[in-house]
């Protein structure tokens, strides 16, 4: 697939653009993706355009379509915290996958970290290498999100597919008050051997979270294709 004039209408808001594009071409286009797997609702979504969404979806929009790397218009509005945008998504029978609570804890989302543990998303989900969502908010020292997140049952121990643990990130960033919580909460050091990533593995580490293609960062979600 390639991006499409409702594509980009989407990411851009432009409600009255979308409306006369699905008059001419038809509700049949409303799910049709980009390269990697977005729709519009997705782009919609992840530029928190709340009328186009709730229009789209009225009109069709399956709420659950996936990118290429498992993203969905729920995991973006996450990523970027977008409370209302969750609810609208979640209030028209959107699911919760396993990365929307990854990405929000990842970037120190509290609020939405709260609402999508409150709407039953699993706290020790993982993306494909294994990474939590409490992994990830230790690395980065989101610290408030480490104790509530641990509060509903995270598991302190548990490693990646490279042996390492939200500990042993905290501990390689020095976020030595996340390193505290979770050490009295039971996080030991792991005696194994860790394995040490290729760049290889660092490549697979962002291509399973990518997501705005024009500010790129370290670690995304899910990669937007214009």
């Amino acid at each position: 697939m390639e991006t499409l004039p409702l594509h980009t209408a989407a990411k851009n808001g432009d409600l009255r653009e979308i409306k006369q594009l699905l008059k001419k071409e038809g509700n049949s286009v409303i799910d049709r993706t980009t390269k990697n797997g977005s729709t519009a609702l997705i782009l919609a979504a992840q530029h928190n355009h709340a009328e186009v969404v709730e229009y789209l979806l009225e009109q069709g929009a399956d709420p659950d379509r996936r990118t290429s790397m498992g993203g969905t218009a729920l995991g973006r509005a996450a990523e970027h915290g977008n409370l209302a945008m969750i609810k609208l998504l979640l209030n028209h029978g959107a699911q919760i996958g396993d990365l929307a609570l990854i990405a929000a804890s990842r970037e120190g989302n509290v609020q939405a970290v709260q609402l999508l543990c409150e709407k039953g998303a699993d706290v020790n989900a993982t993306q494909r290498w294994g990474q939590t969502a409490l992994m990830l908010a230790a690395r980065d020292g989101h610290i408030d999100i480490v104790a509530f997140l641990l509060e509903k049952g995270a598991k302190v121990k548990k490693q990646d597919k490279n042996g390492a643990t939200a500990l042993s990130m905290a501990l390689d960033n020095d976020h030595m008050e996340v390193v505290s919580q979770l050490r009295q909460s039971g996080a030991t050091e792991n005696t194994q051997n860790v394995q040490e990533e290729s760049d290889e593995d660092e490549d697979n580490y962002i291509d399973d979270f990518s997501i705005d293609e024009e500010v790129p960062e370290d670690i995304d979600i899910d990669e937007e294709e214009d």
